[in-house]
């Protein structure tokens, strides 16, 4: 409504200017025109040096009085000024009263006409501008009055210099010292936009600022040099304010721009009219023309449906969609159609990986029932239950990030796919790795002393694998949580997925050492009897591992490189190699597991177990006493009797040969030394009893000494497992 007014009352004295009252009166009123202080700074600047001019021209007004006196010559310097740049409409040097000859008032004034013709006049013959609705003349003696009590106060600074004046033809006067005082472009006042009846008959803004005169050893207001900027050469600003802005401006923000979907644009040049803007579309929105050239909606357009919208005339303005932009396709800040600027999914091929993971998936809570019911049957309870439980939690664990990444890459899909992937893998892969140790600590042990190392010790030991695995994870959310980035498709599209930094890194490498200890494991018991094969599986799926961990942690460098990415290509190999590792040693550790248990129906087997040691080992079937590595009952002991088929006979009975030789050859240094103690001590009972020990375990170590002794003729099964106490000899 502001905007309305205003120009309702331009074109108002527009077409009523011959019948106008003389005077600057009319205005607009402060902050109408924005740009004039900046725009027109140049032309201001004009009339600063024609005031320095005029303050030095009035100072010799005692030594040259007759020329001072020639109205043609301040004629010619107003006009000069208007000569000199066609964006000065007008130019005036207004005295104060009786500053010239004995005239009441005397302002040179010229200005320019719409054929090009400038004119020359006295303004002060048509209005009277002492009075403060003259704002120009007011406003610069204002200032003019501040310079002079700061020249009283002594906080002036006055431009020296020295002058010589021809004598003849061949010299100077002596110098003289000179001292003036100058004005600067700060000194001057831009006036309100007004309407000059009598002078230009425009609306236009002026510049005035003050000039002085010399008298009595000081210096006095003398009046004013000014120009006038023609307002149509200023435009209107309607546009908002830039943010942080505190320049005045009526005209701001009251552009008719559909602000939903457009912003405001000054159009510059248009003059001193309505709708000097255009209304483009603003981020994430494009103009519905396709086809148009130009890509924005005219302000005069705009204002003119806005005046019928408000008259209730038929109009555009108010009807739906009219003068908005249509949204982008959703994730383009810019965009000229309605093309997508992300690429799409493949959703199909996406469902078709997710519903396989879910039906694996399905098959673990069947796998933990399998463990249950089938607990007490040999093949299950020599490779601890309760450890098959947790290896399936953590395989569970470890296909979630499959169903979190089927959606869009989002911060928290991001940290919830690491969180599921690592601790999974510390659940898994911790117990495996664990049941592999147990077995290495078992199978070094080279003497008939039992060695214990439960399932809860393991337990105890993996908690604290998961525990340092969670540690570091809760470091990197609160250091540096996985971030959405954005890539480019080779289609030119947008693509997301989440970022890959120095902390992926630094975990990919803590999973290689894990699994790098558990490869030095698995090599140390290759040659370990296992019952069922466990440990060779267990070693499969190890190797398996760390084959694919390494293949996948390198392939990644260069598909998640920005450019090509493909979201959907990620997704598979994360499925492969999901499927690969987890899948795989589910099928190791499980498979033939199933296939015994089945067989039998869920009966015993007829030979009670069946011990298979691991290729290259030399503990092989036998029928006799057997070092074997079980993990029945919660615990692992050594020296279990098993049966064996024959041909497996002969190789066994050298190695338990070799063991039994071992032992007795302890027991006979053992005798020897307690002999040697006992013949200083003294004592005939023990020495007699001693020395009939010694003799006989001297008896039982011949180079070729039997598999193990012999009693009434029979073999007899030495268990070093089984024993309370001492046994009498």
């Amino acid at each position: 409504m502001l905007v309305s007014s205003f120009l309702e009352q331009v074109e108002k004295y527009e077409k009523n200017k011959d019948n106008c009252t003389a005077g600057v009166a009319v205005n607009l009123g402060p902050g109408v025109v924005k740009h004039g202080i900046q725009r027109f700074k140049k032309q201001a600047l004009v009339a600063v040096n024609r005031a320095n001019l005029l303050t030095r021209i009035w100072m010799q007004y005692d030594k040259e009085p007759e020329i001072l006196r020639s109205e043609y010559l301040f004629y010619s310097l107003v006009r000069n000024m208007v000569e000199g740049d066609p964006d000065i409409f007008a130019a005036g040097n207004c005295y104060d009263k009786y500053e010239f000859k004995d005239y009441h008032l005397f302002c040179p004034f010229s200005y320019r006409l719409r054929d090009g013709r400038i004119i020359v006049k006295d303004l002060s013959l048509e209005y009277q501008y002492l009075d403060s609705t003259s704002e120009f003349f007011f406003r610069a003696r204002e200032k003019a009055y501040t310079i002079e009590e700061k020249m009283k106060q002594g906080n002036f600074s006055y431009l020296k210099g020295i002058t010589k004046w021809r004598y003849n033809g061949t010299a100077h006067y002596p110098e003289e010292e000179d001292m003036i005082v100058t004005v600067s472009y700060e000194d001057g006042h831009w006036g309100k936009p007004y309407f000059d009846c009598g002078g230009g008959d425009i609306w236009m803004m002026t510049y005035t600022i003050p000039f002085f005169a010399f008298r009595n050893g000081t210096f006095y207001f003398k009046g004013t040099s000014g120009i006038d900027i023609d307002l149509q050469k200023v435009d209107i600003d309607q546009c908002p304010l830039p943010e942080g802005s505190s320049e005045p401006n009526v005209f701001a923000d009251s552009a008719r721009c559909k602000k939903a979907t457009t912003r405001c644009e000054l159009i510059a040049g248009l003059g001193f009219r309505r709708g000097s803007y255009r209304c483009v579309c603003k981020d994430s929105f494009y103009f519905p023309d396709e086809e148009a050239v130009h890509k924005y909606y005219n302000g005069t357009e705009i204002e003119n449906e806005y005046e019928k919208w408000m008259r209730g005339d038929s109009n555009q303005y108010e009807v739906e969609g009219s003068f908005e932009c249509l949204p982008c396709a959703p994730g383009c800040e810019t965009c000229t159609d309605p093309r997508p600027c992300i690429l799409d999914l493949d959703w199909v091929l996406r469902s078709s990986l997710l519903g396989v993971s879910v039906l694996i998936m399905c098959w673990i809570p069947m796998l933990v029932w399998f463990t249950v019911h089938y607990r007490d049957v040999k093949v299950l309870k020599a490779a601890s239950p309760v450890l098959l439980r947790i290896i399936l939690l953590g395989a569970l664990f470890l296909y979630t990030p499959l169903i979190v990444s089927y959606f869009q890459a989002s911060v928290p899909i991001c940290c919830m796919r690491v969180w599921f992937r690592e601790i999974g893998f510390a659940i898994s892969y911790g117990a495996l790795l664990l049941k592999t140790w147990r077995i290495s600590v078992v199978f070094r042990v080279r003497s008939a002393q039992r060695v214990k190392i439960s399932d809860y010790d393991l337990i105890k030991r993996l908690i604290i694998v998961v525990l340092l695995f969670a540690g570091f994870l809760t470091a990197r959310m609160v250091a540096g949580r996985p971030k959405v980035v954005e890539g480019k498709h080779t289609s030119g599209l947008k693509t997301f997925q989440c970022s890959s930094d120095w902390w992926d890194h630094s975990a990919a490498i803590v999973e290689l050492l894990f699994l790098l200890w558990g490869v030095r494991l698995c090599i140390v018991v290759r040659k370990a009897p296992s019952e069922f094969n466990e440990s060779r599986f267990i070693s499969w799926a190890i190797y398996n591992e760390t084959v694919l961990a390494i293949f996948l942690n390198v392939s990644m460098v260069f598909l998640q490189h920005p450019f090509p990415s493909n979201p959907d290509l990620l997704y598979v190999v994360q499925f492969i190699h999901t499927q690969l590792t987890t899948g795989v040693t589910l099928a190791f550790l499980f498979g033939s597991k199933a296939y015994i248990v089945f067989k039998y129906r869920g009966r015993e087997q007829p030979t009670h177990t069946t011990m298979v040691s691991s290729r290259g080992s030399r503990h092989k079937y036998s029928p006799t006493v057997l070092t074997t590595v079980t993990n029945s009952g919660n615990q692992a002991t050594v020296g279990d009797r098993v049966d064996s088929p024959p041909e497996y006979d002969s190789v066994m009975e050298k190695d338990v040969q070799t063991i039994i030789q071992e032992e007795f050859r302890r027991l006979y240094t053992q005798l020897e030394v307690l002999k040697q103690r006992n013949m200083k001590i003294g004592n005939p009972h023990l020495q007699h009893k001693l020395s009939a020990m010694t003799e006989a375990a001297r008896d039982d170590l011949p180079d070729s000494a039997p598999s193990s002794p012999n009693l009434n003729g029979k073999r007899v099964v030495i268990n070093l497992d089984n024993f309370h106490e001492a046994t009498s000899v």
